[in-house]
C-alpha cells in the first residue's frame, strides 16, 4: 500500500542519487562490485577446483587480490582523485582498511570452514557456504569502508568528506 510518506522518501533519495555525494556513492557501489567479483573468483577458484589453499589462505589470496582494483577504482573513478597517491596518507591508511577487513574475513571463513560439518562430505557445497561467508563478511564493512574513504582518505581537503553542501546518506536513509 502506498503511503504519502513514501513519496517524500522516495524524493530524497532521488535528490541524493543525482548530488555529487549519490553519484560518487554509486560508483563506490559499482567498484565495490567489481572488486568484489574479482576477490569471490579468486576465493573460489583457490579454494575450490584448484586447491590452492585452505579457507584461511585463500580469504588471504583473494583480499589481496582484490585490493588494487579496488584501491583505483575508488581513488580514481569514485573520487576523482588524479594527483600521485601519498603514501603515508592515502595508500598506508588503505592498507590498514584492507587488513581489517582481511583479518575479519578470514576469522570469518575459518569459523564457516570449521562448522561446515552439517554440509556433509560434499566439496561444492563447503566450497558454496564458505565462500558465501567471505562475501557476507565484506558486505558486513561496506558502509564503514565508504565512510572512511569518504571522511579520511580521498574526501575533499577541508575535511568535510562530503563536499560541503551535498545531502549526507545517512540524511536520505531516515
Amino acid at each position: 500500500m502506498y503511503r504519502r510518506e513514501d513519496h517524500g522518501k522516495l524524493q530524497r533519495v532521488l535528490v541524493f542519487i543525482r548530488s555529487e555525494q549519490g553519484v560518487k556513492f554509486l560508483k563506490y557501489a559499482a567498484g565495490s562490485g567489481i572488486s568484489a567479483v574479482i576477490s569471490q573468483i579468486a576465493f573460489v577458484a583457490s579454494f575450490g577446483p584448484l586447491h590452492l589453499f585452505n579457507a584461511r589462505g585463500s580469504s588471504i589470496f583473494a583480499t589481496f587480490v582484490g585490493m588494487v582494483p579496488s584501491y583505483f577504482l575508488n581513488r580514481h573513478w569514485a573520487w576523482k582523485k588524479r594527483s600521485r597517491s601519498s603514501i603515508s596518507r592515502e595508500v598506508i591508511p588503505y592498507i590498514a582498511m584492507a587488513v581489517i577487513g582481511l583479518v575479519f574475513s578470514t576469522w570469518s571463513v575459518d569459523f564457516a570452514d570449521s562448522h561446515s560439518q552439517f554440509l556433509g562430505s560434499a566439496h561444492v557445497l563447503r566450497v558454496l557456504f564458505v565462500s558465501g561467508t567471505y562475501f557476507a563478511s565484506f558486505a558486513v564493512l561496506w558502509f564503514a569502508k565508504y565512510a572512511f574513504l569518504n571522511r579520511f582518505l580521498f574526501g575533499d581537503a577541508s575535511g568535510k568528506g562530503h563536499g560541503g553542501h551535498d545531502q549526507k546518506l545517512s540524511e536520505v536513509t531516515s
